[in-house]
């Protein structure tokens, strides 16, 4: 553990969840599926979009939420960072900037990171980057939402280990010299051999959204390799969590494991490897796969059922279509 990494802390984070809901049976009529092979998804029930539930003003919920929540004023905020998915209420939209300015953090600097599923955690780098690196900077709010189900086929059978996206706000305030939830370490690893294994192509520079293209499948998530991408999530996705959580850790035991969301029995092979027992780490099943979001809804899940008390070693993996990786360790509590 180096001094600067000992230095930074969580103050507060916040979740934002949508009213509706959506029951597996529901899915699996969507998708033209049985229940049993949805639930194998790890689909018992989701938080479903409404009117409204656009990604920057679910984060801007969820920011409200871990400022009120750490008792820090939107003006003490230095640097404002949107965590969130590259899909969001516009095109070409910086949403920190407008995240800011519904928050209220009128002194903050603000910018977007993209890093699709690992957004989160990205920005633990580069917040405690930032902060170690200016001393102006000892304040920063992550903060972004996610509504990629918009982009998910249920028809699709290429693309069904999507089925559980849903929508979420999430936030993780930090300070520097904060003496709670101090951040130890970070890890993160990609499979540039992945880059172009699931992305929507329409939209983009090659194909804009025309008359021809809307309504078609090139509004949402394709892969051009199915078998070889099903073999990757069967094999190498699990092991490349496994790994970069055991980077992160540098030998120590967790004791809470904040993980994104997974069918069953992938969450089960991964808690056996890293020797955690099941209730030391949120089930998802029950709220869906919130991408960078997911590791801050366990976190949340965990204070909440006291799986995550105070002394706890807590590691935070998560991972994203790219493919990549990362992980994070946190003190949590005092110390």
């Amino acid at each position: 553990m180096s001094p600067s990494e000992a230095s930074i802390g969580i103050v507060s984070h916040g979740v934002y969840l949508p009213l509706r809901r959506e029951t597996a049976a529901r899915v699996a009529s969507r998708a033209g599926l049985g229940k049993e092979e949805v639930e194998a998804l790890g689909i018992r029930c989701r938080p479903v979009p409404g009117p409204g539930d656009h990604p920057v003003p679910m984060a801007v919920q969820a920011a409200r939420q871990a400022l009120a929540r750490g008792g820090v004023e939107p003006e003490q905020v230095d640097v404002v960072i949107w965590t969130g998915e590259e899909y969001k209420d516009y095109v070409a939209q910086t949403a920190a900037i407008r995240l800011q300015e519904e928050v209220g953090c009128r002194n903050a600097w603000a910018f977007d990171l993209v890093g699709q599923g690992v957004t989160s955690l990205v920005g633990l780098r580069v917040a405690r980057d930032l902060m170690m690196g200016d001393d102006t900077i000892r304040t920063v709010l992550l903060a972004g939402g996610t509504r990629n189900v918009d982009l998910v086929d249920p028809r699709n059978p290429q693309t069904r280990f999507l089925l559980a996206y849903s929508a979420s706000g999430g936030a993780l305030l930090l300070r520097k010299d904060h003496p709670r939830n101090r951040l130890l370490g970070l890890a993160f690893h990609v499979d540039p051999d992945m880059a172009d294994a699931v992305y929507v192509p329409g939209g983009g520079t090659e194909q804009p959204f025309c008359e021809e293209n809307l309504g078609t499948p090139a509004m949402f998530f394709q892969t051009a390799a199915p078998a070889a991408l099903a073999e990757y999530l069967a094999t190498r996705f699990p092991t490349g969590l496994v790994a970069v959580a055991r980077v992160a850790l540098q030998g120590r035991r967790p004791d809470y494991l904040a993980l994104r969301h997974l069918p069953p029995a992938v969450r089960e092979q991964i808690l056996s490897t890293l020797g955690i027992r099941d209730r030391r780490s949120a089930s998802l099943a029950e709220w869906g796969h919130h991408g960078t979001n997911d590791v801050i809804l366990s976190l949340e899940l965990g204070v909440r059922s006291g799986a995550l008390r105070n002394g706890d070693l807590t590691v935070l993996v998560s991972a994203g279509i790219g493919f990549t990786y990362a992980a994070a360790t946190v003190q949590w509590g005092p110390g």
